[in-house]
């Protein structure tokens, strides 16, 4: 049997760790981990496979060469390594190289925007430009963008329990302040169109909302670089939305109580610098490698595309006269 991807020089993952014992060798990563058992007298040959995996440049044939006598196991290890995450191929890692915090800030800025610039504009901005957004959209805008401020200390929380640097948890700690009761502002706006605290209460947001609420959180937890990096995304305004958005709520005969608040929120963080956190927090990183870097792409991309879903879900779910608004569910 054979991995399922073809390697051709398979390299053990940068923070692939070994612990050997008398007859094992317990091997980490991550999360993920495995033990592998061999004969005392194969323990050798054992030892320099894993050294040869942790070096790259060595194809199937040679790992089998240079060690004859598990040259049989070989195949179905790369398969267990594989399914753990553990390997990858040489020329993978040779294409990115590593990098400071600060590098990877400049790189993201070139790999977003040209992210940006092959998608559309949100439904919601097209619908604003086109002047065919409706009240009840304009509403939901808000009523979605409770649930983000409303969740964000809490989804904020868990990044503020991992060992980082003094000067990345005062960070982390004064952006966390400075959060704290934003939805305060988006319930004066939706008071001012008639939704009460106690129907808040029982709101329900729409599935991709609570999908990107759960992707910070998780990131907050489980991956804190992909974490200071979502925060960015979280942190931009758009100038030429909010003015819009502000257009709009004039021209449908909404209250200035309703759409002042919001921008009034999109100040603060202007203010504050809040898009700059993620450029403050990477400043404190002083080596990323090549695979985090993919890995904090992959779920950067995936986070935006979640949100730009998310918009099209407020425009589909409010736009319809049939569906509650707010979503209460008893």
């Amino acid at each position: 049997m054979l991995p399922t991807k073809d390697y051709k020089q398979p390299l053990f993952k940068e923070q692939v760790f070994f612990q050997f014992k008398e007859t094992s060798v317990e091997i980490t990563y991550g999360t993920q981990e495995c033990s592998l058992s061999f004969e005392p007298e194969n323990q050798p040959q054992t030892i320099q496979l894993l050294k040869l995996l942790q070096t790259g440049n060595v194809s199937l044939q040679q790992l089998g060469q240079a060690c004859p006598e598990i040259e049989e196991q070989i195949p179905e290890l790369l398969i267990e390594f594989e399914r753990l995450g553990m390997i990858q191929e040489t020329q993978d890692q040779i294409l990115t190289q590593p990098m400071t915090g600060l590098q990877f800030y400049r790189e993201l800025r070139r790999f977003l925007q040209h992210w940006q610039n092959h998608i559309v504009h949100p439904l919601a901005f097209k619908k604003m430009t086109e002047g065919t957004i409706t009240r009840e959209q304009l509403v939901g805008y808000a009523l979605e963008s409770y649930h983000v401020t409303h969740l964000c200390p809490r989804l904020l929380a868990a990044s503020l329990t991992k060992q980082e640097t003094p000067h990345t948890y005062q960070l982390l700690q004064e952006f966390f302040v400075s959060e704290l009761h934003h939805d305060r502002l988006i319930e004066s706006s939706l008071a001012s169109v008639g939704i009460e605290e106690s129907q808040l209460e029982q709101m329900q947001p729409l599935p991709m909302t609570f999908a990107i609420c759960s992707a910070l959180a998780v990131f907050a937890q489980q991956h804190p670089l992909s974490f200071k990096v979502a925060l960015w995304l979280f942190e931009q305004d758009d100038p030429k939305f909010l003015e819009l958005f502000k257009q709009c709520c004039q021209d449908l005969d909404l209250p200035r109580e309703f759409y002042q608040p919001i921008l009034l929120h999109a100040n603060i963080n202007d203010e504050g610098e809040h898009e700059q956190i993620t450029k403050n927090l990477l400043a404190e990183v002083a080596y990323i490698s090549a695979e985090e870097q993919l890995r904090v792409k992959k779920n950067i991309a995936i986070l935006q595309e979640s949100i730009m879903l998310r918009d099209r879900q407020i425009i589909d779910y409010y736009g319809n006269p049939h569906n509650i608004i707010p979503r209460c569910f008893s």
